[in-house]
């Protein structure tokens, strides 16, 4: 598993650089609005800080765990929470952005991740809150909205 994760922070890591070399030359911020290298540019960050945080502790870790795929119960976690991704993709138009994020946040903890109801409903009013605060409320980006008119 070690080899694996080595590998695997390796390619991220470049990904991630290719990304913020790529985008270097672009605008992050363009008048009252973010610019063509903002989004680019936090998720070439974020990929570079997480793929430096895997190298390190694949490096540093000493067990000898094979690597291992996933069994049944695994594969139907995967294809179910594929299907739920597609499934708020295909409803953002005529739900809209806010209202679909929340369905798939709880389907996501409350199918998927079977965590308890009142902590899938804080964490969704959470992360859902977060999303429209920072996308729509504090950039003025127009996310589809649906028939409540959010």
């Amino acid at each position: 598993m070690r080899f694996t994760n080595i590998i695997a922070a390796l390619v991220l890591l470049v990904l991630a650089a290719t990304v913020l070399l790529g985008t270097w030359q672009l605008p992050y911020w363009a008048d009252f609005a973010p610019g063509s290298s903002f989004a680019a540019f936090w998720v070439g960050a974020i990929g570079v800080i997480l793929a430096l945080g895997l190298l390190v502790t694949s490096v540093m870790d000493d067990s000898a765990e094979p690597h291992s795929f996933p069994g049944r119960a695994g594969l139907l976690r995967i294809a179910a929470l594929t299907a739920g991704l597609w499934l708020m993709v295909l409803l953002i138009p005529s739900l809209g952005f806010v209202t679909a994020s929340v369905l798939f946040c709880l389907f996501l903890l409350l199918g998927i991740e079977r965590r308890p109801v009142m902590a899938s409903l804080f964490t969704t009013v959470i992360v859902v809150g977060l999303v429209y605060g920072v996308f729509i409320a504090w950039l003025g980006i127009a996310l589809p909205t649906g028939p409540l008119g959010i």
